[in-house]
């Protein structure tokens, strides 16, 4: 317990020293590697690691904590923080629990959860002196070391104020010192001392009561229940019709798709290929979800089924299986196309990356259905971390600014450059916006210039400290400083 205690004062003081009134940068990493190397540690110690597999969770958790560090694009460094934190959970469950199936998962989740908050009451009780300790001779040393320091600061405040007026060099040496000592005796001090005294304490209760938590026998998420069984029984004719009818549409759809979009043929002549292209990826996507839950309930149905139902129910879940990749393929095709036709946003990339990621959960899905035995929770996880992380490193700023700025060269009478959407990038997109500094059109180049000089502006007056060091403002800082950019106001 004293262990316990002892790192997470540690890890409340480090937290203090690299987050308040910083912005993030490498002190993400830093406390992020401190935290889950604390956490692998005590439990290693307590064994409580009894499936070393979950450690693979620590690559995304590494690789998302070093991205406040390379890149600085606020939208992921919001997400980010919960990603990190469900993955670290997440860890901690298959650390201590690896034989889960979802609805225990998400039982145990929620008790790793709650027992936290459960466990800072034991860490206080770990913090009280014991009725034996609180003896008269106890109190008789308190007094004494509070008449010392009475006696003594006075005496020590008159010498050094005395020795300040004697000599120059002295007193500039302390002043900074008394100075900063009545900042923080004035009000506003006083209140921002109190304020991060109290977010120590609080970040102290919470580390010691996450690790009591998984640590100690008698809480809410060591000890023994009986397991969730989540069943559905619901007739196997009725599963069968809504597998067997989603299919016959879904054979439709899809000699649709092969016939009018991928082969690019119609007996219309009228027939608008590119708006017919450039609609429905949104329902497809959606439609792709509901499959995915109607898999789920068609196999966790535990209504009685014959031999030849259960063989009929597989390959109706094939189908669906199948028919599913080709309604994916057929919104990223789509998605594709408008993006040629309307540029690249963020809300475009993240539907090909949530399609892509369907698709890759499909495959074990499939291995699944075909009889090999395969912890689809522990998969999905880790295909959507994979997936999820490699969102994060494309550089999502940039790779917009590059493809948008690309296809304005390529066409630059094309009128859905949308150079409004690019000035809201942030300093991952500074390269690639300096290429708008050259050409004809005087209201892109107004536009690009008032947006690198407010960027110049902000780096300016916010010089990062060594715990807000990130490589993409430094590459911006030195990028911007070889331009000679001039504010540049333009109204519409």
């Amino acid at each position: 317990m004293g262990a316990i205690l002892v790192i997470s004062v540690i890890l409340a003081i480090l937290q203090s020293i690299l987050f308040w009134n910083k912005d993030t940068g490498i002190s993400v990493l830093i406390f992020t590697t401190a935290c889950v190397l604390y956490l692998i540690y005590i439990l290693n110690k307590n064994k409580k690691i009894v499936n070393k597999k979950a450690l693979i969770l620590l690559i995304p958790i590494i690789l998302l904590s070093s991205t406040y560090f390379i890149f600085n694009n606020m939208l992921f460094k919001i997400l980010n923080v919960v990603v990190i934190v469900a993955l670290g959970i997440a860890m901690c469950v298959y650390l201590c629990k690896p034989k889960l199936k979802c609805p225990d998962f998400l039982k145990k989740v929620g008790c790793v959860i709650g027992g936290m908050f459960e466990s800072v009451s034991d860490v206080i009780d770990c913090l009280k002196i014991p009725e034996k300790k609180r003896d008269h001779e106890s109190l008789e040393k308190l007094k004494k070391i509070g008449k010392a320091l009475l006696i003594t600061i006075p005496i020590i405040l008159v010498v050094l104020l005395l020795l300040m007026s004697a000599d120059q060099v002295f007193e500039n040496l302390f002043d900074k010192i008394f100075i900063n000592l009545g900042d923080i005796l004035s009000i506003n001090g006083i209140i921002k001392l109190l304020s991060r005294l109290a977010v120590i304490l609080i970040t102290f209760l919470l580390c010691g009561g996450f690790i009591i938590n998984l640590v100690e026998d008698n809480t809410l998420f060591t000890k023994e229940d009986e397991d969730i069984k989540v069943s559905v029984k619901l007739e196997n004719l009725t599963i069968n019709m809504i597998l067997t009818v989603l299919n016959i549409i879904y054979l439709i759809f899809s000699i649709i798709q092969i016939t009018n979009l991928f082969m690019h043929t119609s007996n219309n002549p009228n027939f608008d290929y590119s708006s017919y292209a450039r609609q429905g990826f949104f329902q497809l996507m959606f439609v792709s979800f509901i499959n995915f839950i109607i898999l789920i309930v068609a196999n966790v149905n535990k209504a009685e089924k014959t031999k030849s139902q259960k063989v009929y129910n597989k390959i109706m879940s094939l189908l669906i299986v199948v028919f599913t990749i080709i309604i994916i393929i057929s919104a990223i095709f789509r998605m594709n196309l408008y993006q040629e036709a309307y540029g690249y946003t963020y809300l475009r990339i993240f539907v090909d990356f949530i399609l892509i990621t369907e698709g890759l959960i499909s495959i074990p899905i499939i291995i699944s259905l075909l009889g090999k035995k395969i912890d689809l929770l522990k998969t999905s996880i880790i295909i959507t971390s994979f997936m999820y992380v490699l969102l994060n490193f494309m550089n999502i700023d940039n790779f917009i600014a590059e493809k948008n700025i690309d296809r304005y060269f390529n066409n630059p009478e094309n009128s859905n450059f949308d150079v409004s959407y690019l000035c809201k990038l942030g300093t991952d997109a500074t390269a690639q916006m300096t290429r708008l500094l050259n050409v004809k059109d005087e209201n892109i180049v107004r536009r690009t210039q008032n947006y690198l000089y407010n960027q110049k502006q902000n780096i300016e007056l916010n010089k990062m400290d060594w715990q807000e060091y990130n490589i993409s403002k430094k590459q911006a800082e030195e990028i911007l400083e070889k331009q000679n950019i001039e504010i540049n106001y333009y109204y519409e």
